[in-house]
C-alpha cells in the first residue's frame, strides 16, 4: 500500500479550459531585466499559519490567505490589492488559494485563483514552517513587501536545501521582484515553473521564463514548465510596469527583395546603451543577428530617435523578432514580438500595425503586383465583421482599417488576392 505522501504525487489534475476572448487590460504588460544582486535574509519577519489538506506536513503542502501587504500595490496596470495568499510550492497569488497546487502551470493552471507571481512553482519542502515569512519594511510611499522561501528542498523526496529565494513588491513604483540564492543540495526531479499570470488563462494572460539565468528565454503563448537547474550565484528578475524603459513608439518589419527590413521608432531614451536584435524560428528560443547603438548623446533623449536594420539573411518559415534593450548598467528589457513569414515567392508581404490597437489599424502591403484585394476582419469564431476592396500597386501600400467597434478582443486580418485567389491572415488584438 502506498504511504498518503507518495500518493499525492498520483491524485488527477484535471484543468478545464474555457476558450474566450480577452481584453488587452487584462494581459500581461511589463517589462523584464535581469542582474546578479545580494540575498539579504529576512529578520524578525512574520512566520504566517498555515493550513494545508490534513495529510501532508504543513511546511511540505501550506498555503495561507488574507497576508497584508501593508500598502495597496496595482498589479499589471489594473486592479489593486492588499492581500495576498501564499504557497509553500514557491508562488503567491492576489485571489483566494484552496489548496498549495503541486502541479505547475502558469498558462491554465490554479483556475479561478489567479493572478499569481510563481518564482519557483514546484513541488518543494521547507523542511519547517518557520522557513516562510513575510515582512513589510520601509516608510511610506517606498515600503517593500518581502516573502521569503528559505532552504527550500526543491522536488519531491528531497532530503537537503537546494534554493532559497524571494519575492517583493515595491510601494508606488509597481515593481515586482524574484531574488534567489543557490543553496547546496541537490534538486530531485526539478520540473518548475516561473513567471507571472493575469487572473485569466491562455495565452498573453502569462509571461514565461525560462530558466534561473542572466539569459533566460521569455514568452507569453509557450510556457517552460520544467526548469532544474539553480542558479549559478545569486539572481535577480525584475519586472516593471509598461513595455519598455524606453518609449517605443513603432517597431515594424517588412520584406524586401528577399531581405527582411526592420526599424523603431523612440521618443525618450534614458540611459540607453543599445539595442540587440533578436530572431527567432519559433517565438521563444531568441538569438542575436544585429547590435544597433543608441543614438542620444550622453545615454539620454526626448527626440524622436529612428532606427532600422537589415537582416539579410531570413529563415524560411515564420521569422519572429524583438528589440533587447540594453541598459547603461547592463540591465536588459524587452519589446514586444513581431513577425513576418519568408516566402519569397507570395504576392505579397503583410505587416500590421499597433498590435494591440484601439482605434485604427494600419495595414503595410508589400506587394509583388498590381491587383485588388478584399480585405476581411473575422473573429476568432470565423464571423466576418468588415470587408472592403481596395487596389494595391508593385510597392509599399497603406491602408487604414477603423477598428474602433470591436468588442476587445482577438481578430483575424485577412487579404484575398482577387487575381490569384491567395489569402494571407494575420492576428491583431482590439484593445
Amino acid at each position: 500500500m502506498l504511504n498518503t505522501i507518495t500518493m499525492k504525487k498520483y491524485i488527477p489534475f484535471i484543468l478545464i479550459c474555457l476558450f474566450c476572448v480577452q481584453s488587452l487590460y487584462a494581459q500581461i504588460n511589463y517589462s523584464f531585466s535581469t542582474s546578479n544582486t545580494s540575498f539579504n535574509t529576512i529578520s524578525n519577519g512574520t512566520i504566517p499559519y498555515l493550513v494545508g489538506d490534513g495529510t501532508n506536513p504543513l511546511a511540505d503542502e501550506g498555503y495561507v490567505n488574507y497576508i497584508p501587504i501593508g500598502f495597496s500595490f496595482q498589479y499589471n496596470s489594473g486592479n489593486s490589492f492588499e492581500e495576498v495568499a501564499i504557497s509553500t510550492n514557491g508562488f503567491l497569488s492576489f485571489a483566494e488559494l484552496s489548496n498549495s497546487y503541486t502541479i505547475n502551470n502558469l498558462k491554465t493552471g490554479a483556475g479561478g485563483e489567479r493572478p499569481i507571481l510563481a518564482a519557483l512553482w514546484d513541488d518543494l519542502d521547507l523542511g519547517v514552517t518557520s522557513n516562510l515569512s513575510y515582512t513589510t519594511t520601509g516608510s511610506a510611499p517606498n515600503r517593500i513587501f518581502t516573502v521569503q522561501w528559505l532552504n527550500a528542498k526543491w522536488g519531491f523526496g528531497a532530503s537537503t536545501a537546494a534554493i532559497s529565494f524571494q519575492i517583493k513588491l515595491y510601494e508606488t513604483k509597481n515593481w515586482i521582484e524574484f531574488i534567489y540564492r543557490p543553496e547546496p543540495g541537490s534538486p530531485v526531479a526539478p520540473s518548475a515553473s516561473v513567471g507571472i499570470t493575469t487572473n485569466n488563462t491562455g495565452n498573453n494572460n502569462f509571461l514565461s521564463i525560462g530558466s534561473l539565468s542572466l539569459n533566460p528565454t521569455l514568452s507569453v503563448s509557450t510556457e517552460v514548465s520544467n526548469i532544474s537547474a539553480k542558479p549559478n550565484a545569486n539572481l535577480s528578475f525584475m519586472f516593471k510596469p509598461g513595455a519598455l524603459p524606453i518609449s517605443l513608439s513603432s517597431f515594424t518589419v517588412k520584406q524586401e527583395n528577399g531581405k527582411n527590413i526592420l526599424k523603431w521608432t523612440t521618443v525618450q531614451e534614458i540611459n540607453n546603451k543599445q539595442f540587440n536584435v533578436q530572431r527567432s524560428n519559433n517565438g521563444v528560443n531568441f538569438s542575436n543577428i544585429a547590435i544597433q547603438p543608441a543614438y542620444a548623446n550622453n545615454d539620454n533623449s526626448n527626440a524622436i530617435r529612428n532606427y532600422s536594420t537589415i537582416d539579410e539573411k531570413p529563415i524560411q518559415g515564420t521569422n519572429y523578432y524583438r528589440l533587447e534593450q540594453v541598459d547603461k548598467d547592463g540591465k536588459t528589457s524587452y519589446s514586444s514580438i513581431i513577425s513576418i513569414k519568408n516566402m519569397s515567392n507570395t504576392w505579397a508581404t503583410l505587416n500590421i500595425y499597433p498590435n494591440p490597437v484601439r482605434d485604427n489599424l494600419h495595414l503595410n502591403i508589400l506587394s509583388n503586383i498590381n491587383t485588388v484585394i478584399s480585405i476581411k476582419v473575422i473573429d476568432v469564431f470565423g464571423k466576418q465583421l468588415l470587408q472592403l476592396s481596395n487596389n494595391v500597386k508593385t510597392a509599399d501600400n497603406i491602408v487604414n482599417i477603423p477598428v474602433n467597434n470591436l468588442a476587445a478582443g482577438v481578430y483575424y486580418i485577412q487579404l484575398l488576392n482577387e487575381k490569384t485567389n491567395e489569402i494571407i491572415t494575420q492576428q491583431f488584438i482590439k484593445q
